[in-house]
């Protein structure tokens, strides 16, 4: 029997009790459930986290090995060897070798095992070989959580086609291949995330004009998978229909993408057109992101929203921020 199957996993506990079993920091824990996926707790009808015995032994256990001396990631990896699971970080954010079951640590090509699979995929969808890429893409699933993959394998694959087709190394043809592949996995997946419940809803999309929806769909999945209730609506989306779905759904948070300087523009009035809105107390809160806005820092001033940061964590913890706003009543 594997050491905490014989913890009861019933959800019976909020988290002013696990604070008070562990002595850990409710901000502690949670970050952990974020990054790691550890704790693992339930959802009230209430939408209020719920936490087992399973879950306070875990944290407790985590606590323990940092106090004696590891990092959390690496608490992790062991953790994970222990129940018999992948000694990977799960976030795919892979900044140290996974730790063996009998706390050493293991080969530094082990924690750079992202690479390679998006390698694999790279070559196999210019090669339009979608089986190659699919089976490369399931394997990483496997070992590394779904943002992980997402993240350093599907989207960084894919701009990595992009540069080969501006340098003129591969043809237009691949790159349309690789972009319709990737886009359909993310669907996919998000799909199966259940993003029609959790926390919200948060309405996602592109400004009127953007037609490139990977990022957005892929920061919809994350947040999904981090128990927000997400009503994506894609690309191209005019001002005047948005703001019908935000009133019928009653959304607290939108979110929304541009990549280009037109789209920028666009994002702007858009902005201007929701603030003006009245749905809810406080809201809707806005916030954007996009590569574009990554690449050049300086076309945030101006935007009168939130950006949404650069990694998958900050997305989810601005997100978190602008929800408990609307809860409380506050701007986000």
């Amino acid at each position: 029997m594997r050491l905490f199957d014989r913890f009861r996993s019933e959800p019976v506990y909020n988290t002013r009790a696990v604070v008070q079993r562990t002595g850990v920091p409710a901000d502690t824990f949670r970050a952990w459930e974020r990054r790691y996926g550890l704790p693992r707790p339930m959802r009230s009808a209430g939408n209020q986290r719920l936490y087992s015995e399973r879950d306070i032994a875990i944290i407790g256990w985590l606590r323990d090995q940092t106090r004696a001396g590891l990092t959390i990631s690496q608490a992790v990896a062991l953790f994970r060897v222990g129940e018999g699971e992948a000694a990977v970080v799960a976030t795919g954010e892979l900044d140290s070798a996974p730790v063996r079951s009998d706390g050493r640590r293991g080969p530094r090509g082990d924690a750079n095992r992202l690479g390679g699979f998006r390698e694999r995929v790279v070559e196999a969808l210019i090669a339009f070989d979608g089986g190659a890429a699919e089976r490369a893409v399931e394997e990483a699933v496997a070992l590394v959580a779904v943002d992980g993959v997402c993240r350093h394998v599907l989207e960084a694959g894919l701009v990595e086609i992009g540069e080969r087709w501006e340098r003129g190394e591969v043809g237009v043809g691949a790159e349309h291949f690789a972009s319709g592949y990737v886009m359909r996995k993310l669907a996919a997946l998000f799909n199966l995330s259940q993003p029609q419940s959790g926390r919200g809803p948060v309405v996602a999309a592109c400004v009127e004009g953007e037609l490139h929806e990977i990022g957005l769909l892929s920061k919809s999945l994350v947040l999904s998978r981090h128990g927000f209730r997400v009503v994506y609506l894609g690309a191209n989306l005019p001002c005047a229909d948005l703001m019908g779905v935000v009133r019928e759904v009653g959304a607290p948070v939108v979110l929304l993408s541009a990549t280009t300087e037109t789209a920028c523009g666009k994002l702007r009035e858009t902005i201007a057109v929701l603030r003006a809105a009245k749905v809810g107390s406080v809201g809707p809160l806005v916030g954007y992101g996009g590569r574009l806005f990554r690449e050049r820092p300086e076309l945030r001033d101006g935007v009168d929203g939130v950006f949404l940061g650069d990694e998958d964590r900050d997305t989810v913890e601005t997100v978190e921020r602008m929800m408990a706003g609307v809860e409380t009543g506050l701007p986000g």
